[in-house]
């Protein structure tokens, strides 16, 4: 276990989050650049899930890193809401059900995201990508989500399917980019 790679996922996830939150897609697409880039790691779920199931993972690394950003979206969300619960403001307004519109949306986006992220590496062209994705309505953080059912006790069957939903297309299509990378690109780690 890599106590610093679990530590960045955590701290990482929690930033993003709480700017997502707090702050709308432009802040999320630069605290992601400005994590990735000083950190490391690779922060987002989709990512951590696509990497695990291309094998660039071992699974036990991976499902480390995966609760510990679900984690760090959970306390994140928690912040914001213990800030805000004076005004009660708060209430988590994320994905309300798994339509079309955002299954897709979450797929490309993954797709994107992931074809930048490998060829580029973790820098600000990720953070760009991620501000324009998620001002085009694609669930990029699934941990936000998380913490924002479990936060404002909205766990139901839509819900659950909606941000579990969204995670798992982004991260179809983050593995799609990696299988096109490698397959028809002819790209090797």
């Amino acid at each position: 276990m890599d106590n610093k790679r679990a530590v960045t996922e955590l701290i990482g996830s929690m930033a993003v989050v709480y700017f997502a939150v707090s702050g709308g897609a432009m802040a999320t697409g630069l605290v992601l650049a400005v994590f990735m880039i000083a950190m490391g790691g690779t922060i987002l779920p989709m990512f951590t899930l696509a990497k695990m199931a291309s094998g660039r993972d071992e699974i036990e690394d991976g499902a480390l890193d995966f609760v510990m950003q679900i984690l760090g979206g959970v306390l994140a969300y928690t912040f914001v809401w213990w800030q805000t619960s004076a005004t009660g403001d708060m209430t988590w307004s994320g994905v309300a059900e798994l339509g079309p519109f955002t299954a897709v949306a979450s797929l490309f986006a993954g797709f994107l995201m992931m074809m930048v992220y490998d060829r580029k590496g973790a820098g600000w062209e990720i953070g760009i990508l991620a501000w324009m994705v998620a001002a085009g309505g694609a669930t990029i953080s699934g941990a936000g989500d998380v913490g924002g059912m479990l936060v404002d006790s909205a766990w139901n069957g839509a819900n659950i399917l909606g941000v579990f939903g969204g995670m798992v297309c982004a991260a179809l299509g983050a593995y799609i980019a990696i299988m096109f990378g490698e397959t028809i690109l002819g790209e090797e780690e």
